[in-house]
């Protein structure tokens, strides 16, 4: 179970989709309660075999963290070795929505254009216009217990813009104009 948990946790982390985090919520449920039977076997049999699952199931929770990191990692990894094609599709949604925009403000929500499904971004993009700034959002995890998260285009690579315009958006700078994002 723990190599389940693990596993599902560096996948979660890695591609930020929503099944992955539905079976790491499975699965931490199920290791948790490996953990209780391992803990009543052990107060029961009181064997070494018995306190040996105990500490493998505690040793588990300690990788947590690590293979948190591993798979926020990886995550940055894959999107910078996808950053030409996330470059190419942020043009062409500026490109088309641009004309749209009303006085140079606005926030529309667009559709991925076909042929960039393999970015593991979700089909629906939003593109913002505020006077000479434009942000492209595209959005990898949407739940509403855990906020969005996902990948972000500023044209003005300005942290300190970005921090007033979105205060409470957690953002992590990976490449110039690019954005992780998390809310």
């Amino acid at each position: 179970m723990g190599i389940v948990f693990l596993g599902s946790l560096l996948w979660s982390d890695a591609f930020l989709d929503e099944p992955g985090f539905l079976l790491v919520a499975f699965s931490i449920f199920c290791l948790f309660a490996s953990l209780i039977a391992s803990v009543v076997l052990a107060v029961h049999q009181k064997s070494k075999t018995a306190l040996y699952r105990v500490v493998i199931s505690i040793a588990i929770f300690f990788l947590f963290f690590p293979t948190t990191w591993l798979g926020n990692s990886l995550r940055e990894r894959l999107f910078l070795s996808h950053l030409s094609r996330f470059q190419a599709v942020t043009n062409l949604l500026i490109e088309n929505e641009a004309p749209k925009s009303n006085l140079g403000v606005s926030l529309t929500q667009t559709m991925l254009p076909p042929g960039y499904s393999d970015l593991h971004v979700a089909v629906k993009v939003l593109v913002g216009f505020k006077q000479t700034k434009t942000t492209v959002r595209f959005i990898s995890r949407d739940s509403s217990a855990l906020g969005h998260r996902g990948y972000m285009y500023r044209s003005d690579d300005d942290p300190a813009a970005l921090v007033t315009e979105f205060p409470s958006l957690g953002y992590t700078h990976v490449a110039p104009h690019w954005f992780l994002f998390s809310d």
